[in-house]
């Protein structure tokens, strides 16, 4: 009796927390010219080609084409402190570059195949890369300037949970600050403070103008990553989390989505509804 419960206290966890990684070695880089730092096609070794994004970080657009792009640039910007979003767009392209360099030869692919939806056309797949040096990539562009600690989270490959992972990638994140490397090296620290503050109240006025208004709801199993950004206080990330972890039973559900704690449900729960 002892060991069914443990089994299916097991089960429980392992649902929670998504279906398991798999390991693909010897996987290859597809050309592709609209690729950048942390989202590109990869060929596994069946001769399957997905489009690869990563956990964990944010690298910097490399062209702004849209309205859509030229928002996330602008944020891009503010969070690193710099006034000048062609800098910000350089430093994109150059995370672009080194990606093809790292990856010049066989690496690891981990990937439990999750949807990592977002604004592009193309479908894409949340995944790790071990590069043939045992690095992970994602550590390597964070710890090098190229890219910022932010994303969805899971499990890592190496058995860290998202709490000791997210606190890895931000200490990453801190020591290329104090180093200055990579895009770091043109902050304005002056600036940052308020760059960053700019953005936020950019953000609190979108809401208040495009907001889910008093009355109105949307279904989290149905709504895209951007109608989910019209919620109070969801950002990107949080969207796309959200609907990495559909599809959801009740509102009750969103509780286990991370980075919705008690103040946030409370804020968002009347915005929501599930379709029966």
């Amino acid at each position: 009796m002892k060991r069914l419960v443990a089994f299916l206290s097991l089960a429980i966890v392992s649902a929670a927390c998504g279906q398991e990684l798999q390991k693909f070695e010897n996987c290859g880089l597809v050309e592709a010219g609209w690729a950048d730092g942390d989202s590109f096609p990869v060929k596994l070794p069946d001769g399957k080609e997905i489009v690869l994004r990563l956990y964990y970080v944010d690298c910097n657009e490399v062209s702004a084409a849209t309205e859509t792009d030229q928002r996330r640039v602008r944020d891009q910007s503010s969070y690193f402190g710099i006034d000048d979003h062609q800098v910000t767009l350089e430093f994109g392209r150059r995370a672009a570059d080194e990606v093809k360099k790292l990856l010049a030869k066989p690496f690891t692919v981990h990937t439990a195949f999750a949807s990592a939806p977002g604004r592009s056309a193309k479908p894409r797949t949340y995944g790790f890369i071990t590069l043939s040096d045992g690095r992970d990539l994602g550590e390597v562009l964070v710890g090098e300037g190229l890219a910022r600690s932010y994303g969805v989270r899971r499990n890592t490959p190496d058995g860290l949970n998202t709490d000791a992972a997210e606190a890895k990638m931000d200490d990453l994140e801190l020591g290329a600050a104090i180093a200055r490397r990579g895009i770091w090296s043109k902050t304005d620290a002056q600036r940052l403070v308020a760059l960053r503050e700019d953005r936020r109240k950019e953000e609190r006025e979108l809401q208040e103008a495009f907001g889910t208004e008093a009355g109105q709801s949307i279904d989290p199993n149905t709504a895209t990553v951007d109608e989910i950004m019209l919620l109070p206080g969801v950002g990107e990330v949080l969207a796309e989390r959200i609907v990495e972890g559909r599809p959801y039973k009740s509102v009750e559900d969103l509780r286990r989505v991370p980075g919705i704690g008690e103040k946030v449900f409370a804020r968002l729960k009347d915005s929501l509804q599930i379709a029966p």
